[in-house]
């Protein structure tokens, strides 16, 4: 069983806009180069990391790429790793999201929030779904892997494990860019959006 390490993407300019990302290429800003470069030399200098594990989009790549150089690995891609994909909803502000679609809003409509599919894209449920295959994966490999991903994969796998439902995990739990959340071999979260090697 592996000691998994989950580190959010860093920041990209659609972040600091307030857009809606998903699937979308989008690259890393000066600020999340750096923070990548942070993040990178943090876990190096307090892990003995095995493998670097990462989406395949484009900023989680870029930020998988600081760590496995700073660690001496290669970058393995998993596509289950993704965000979820909005579908016809990527791109557009997220301040004013739930104004505009009100049946969207989890705090508000739960379950049935959760289970939407917006048009040619997934559901909550489907998010989690594949988000939980690719852990199980991950768990079972030796050593400790570093998984480079989203705010809401890392939302949902930590809200598994803290027994919280898909809407609690999603409103309740926050990982900030390139912070690291831990998940221990015994599958309990040993530490939750750490972020000081940061400041």
């Amino acid at each position: 069983m592996s000691t998994i390490l989950l580190v959010r993407h860093g920041e990209t300019e659609w972040n600091a806009g307030g857009r809606i990302q998903g699937w979308a290429p989008v690259a890393l800003a000066e600020t999340g180069r750096r923070e990548a470069e942070r993040v990178a030399t943090h876990l190096a200098d307090a892990y003995d990391v095995d493998a670097v594990v990462s989406s395949d989009l484009t900023r989680a790549t870029e930020t998988a790429d600081a760590i496995a150089d700073a660690v001496g690995a290669t970058v393995e891609t998993d596509r289950r790793l993704r965000e979820r994909d909005f579908g016809v909803y990527q791109g557009l502000p997220s301040g004013t999201f739930f104004e505009r679609f009100p049946e969207l809003d989890l705090l508000e409509n739960g379950a049935d929030a959760a289970a939407y599919t917006p048009e040619s894209g997934e559901s909550w449920l489907d998010v989690r779904r594949r988000v939980r295959a690719a852990a199980a994966d991950l768990a079972a490999r030796p050593g400790t892997v570093v998984a480079v991903t989203h705010v809401n994969p890392i939302r949902l796998l930590v809200g598994e494990r803290t027994g919280r439902d898909v809407v609690e995990s999603l409103t309740e739990i926050d990982a900030d860019n390139c912070s690291v959340t831990g998940i221990g071999e015994d599958g309990r979260v040993v530490s939750e959006n750490g972020t000081g090697f940061l400041d």
